[in-house]
């Protein structure tokens, strides 16, 4: 019985999957910009993107769907790398809206 109060007590501590540690801080999806600055500091770079593309459906007269079309949409955000040294990843994060919106890690740091 004692195996799955362990088990609990890791679920609690473990942070959540998308989240980048900064110290003793961690910093989720959903968190605003402001929240990032003060965990984790300046970013290394940021890089501002103006547009990306979806796959918009496509529909005949009849209204039906017949696949998707590329199309580039004109929606600023911006992506922030944190390189925090060689003994840890490079975290790119993206930022919409003043809020992080979506973490991937790169390759060790420098």
């Amino acid at each position: 019985m004692r195996y799955p109060a362990v088990l609990m007590l890791s679920a609690l501590v473990a942070g959540p999957a998308h989240a980048l540690r900064c110290g003793r801080d961690i910093v989720s999806v959903g968190d605003s910009t402001y929240d990032l600055t003060q965990r984790c500091g300046q970013p290394t770079r940021v890089e501002r993107v103006e547009a990306r593309t979806v796959n918009q459906p496509v529909y005949d007269s009849a209204g039906r769907s017949t696949g998707y079309m590329p199309v580039t949409v004109s929606e600023p955000y911006e992506v922030w790398t944190y390189n925090f040294g060689p003994n840890r990843f490079i975290s790119n994060i993206t930022v919409r809206n003043g809020r992080v919106e979506n973490m991937e890690e790169a390759g060790y740091g420098y």
